[in-house]
């Protein structure tokens, strides 16, 4: 990644230090050479990290459950599928996988748009997917969806948590940014004033003390990521999954030193100033901004919920119960099984760590009778008001 490194220098030497933001987005998305656009492989054992649909096909089962209850509030012949940033495509090729076994008549109605910026990834996905490669379409950006009308679903899976953020620091009783600079032809991190207005409006919106010395991540391409969608999405719903929390245990004072981090081989750090353009950059995705921007822009707030409990809504349960019941003579097999799907929804393991933030657009008393009767509820209750 040496050409990497020398063209994120040469933009320092020629116009200064910049904004993390910045440094954030030339080392993952810089076209051929950054960590999204090159051809490293990111997801899976010889990856970086897992993802949920690389546990188990049970997570994107119960997608496809959702989307096909969703299909079925809409009453509509024309059914789109959107999801963006969607890795290797393993979880539109389990939700596809499931809809066309269960369900053969929506799947014959349904289009599937992929959003996807690698050409790489891009390649990877139609490989995966070329059982189903008649009822997809790929796309590199939003903006390309915008001529034609979407009712349907619009999912993304830790996308929301890879956009590039700022970084500020709270120093006598004001927030200073975080920018990157050169010592001595070293990268470095340097404090100076706030880059845009922005930052400043965003930490006003919340009643939250902070502590001398700590510091936050502001990721305001999430916002306008979600006014994006909002503009192609005429009906249906928005299913966010990541991990986060709401602002106030985002911003609470116990991390003063935020939650950004680096993944590289399976391992996290804290430097995102080595391994430039071979490891992923990521911060905890705050839901509350989510949750604000997307009731100023006609998405209403219809479910915030763990990974953990909208699994079992949806009937994680039974699957575990499918692969229980079968033959025991291949009993090594299927609690390899179940133990893998226990990490998607167990509290302790991915079920608490994620959470699905939904959204719904323009469907008014078709909602009372879509969500299921949950087999248990864990405790874990929708924001009110001083949350957002």
């Amino acid at each position: 990644m040496n050409e990497l490194i020398q063209i994120i220098k040469d933009r320092i030497r020629m116009s200064g230090p910049i904004t993390f933001a910045k440094f954030m987005q030339l080392a993952l998305y810089h076209q051929g050479y950054g960590y999204y656009s090159s051809d490293r492989t990111r997801i899976g054992k010889e990856g970086d990290y897992y993802t949920s649909p690389c546990v188990h096909p049970a997570f994107g089962e119960i997608i496809g459950r959702f989307i096909y209850k969703v299909y079925k509030t809409l009453d509509i012949q024309e059914f789109t599928i959107v999801e963006m940033g969607a890795g290797k495509g393993y979880l539109a090729l389990d939700v596809l996988d499931s809809i066309k076994r269960d369900q053969p008549e929506f799947y014959s109605n349904l289009n599937y748009l992929m959003v996807e910026i690698s050409p790489t990834l891009v390649e990877e996905e139609k490989s995966i997917l070329k059982d189903h490669i008649r009822k997809i379409k790929f796309l590199n950006s939003i903006s390309e969806i915008e001529d034609e009308e979407v009712a349907g679903v619009f999912i993304s899976n830790e996308l929301l948590d890879s956009f590039p953020f700022h970084r500020l620091k709270y120093i006598k009783d004001n927030f200073q940014e975080i920018y990157v600079g050169l010592v001595n032809d070293q990268f470095t991190e340097i404090l100076d004033s706030l880059s845009i207005i922005e930052l400043k409006n965003y930490i006003d919106r919340y009643d939250i003390e902070f502590r001398e010395g700590q510091e936050v991540e502001i990721n305001l391409n999430a916002g306008k990521w979600l006014s994006d969608v909002s503009r192609v999405i005429t009906r249906g719903f928005v299913l966010t999954i990541d991990y986060g929390f709401l602002a106030p245990e985002l911003f609470n004072p116990t991390r003063m030193t935020g939650t950004s981090k680096c993944l590289y081989k399976h391992s996290a750090n804290d430097d995102p100033l080595t391994h430039i353009g071979e490891q992923d950059i990521t911060a905890h995705v705050d839901f509350s901004n989510l949750i604000r921007v997307g009731e100023s822009v006609g998405l209403n707030t219809f479910k915030y919920i763990t990974q953990g409990q909208f699994l079992i809504d949806w009937g994680i349960l039974d699957i575990v119960e499918r692969y229980s019941s079968k033959d025991k003579s291949s009993k090594t097999s299927e609690q390899k099984h179940i133990l893998a799907i226990k990490n998607l929804f167990l509290p302790e393991l991915m079920g608490d760590k994620f959470k699905v933030l939904i959204q719904e657009k323009n469907l008014g008393d078709k909602l009372k009778p879509f969500y299921p009767e949950s087999p248990f509820k864990m405790s874990f209750e929708m924001p009110g008001d001083r949350y957002i």
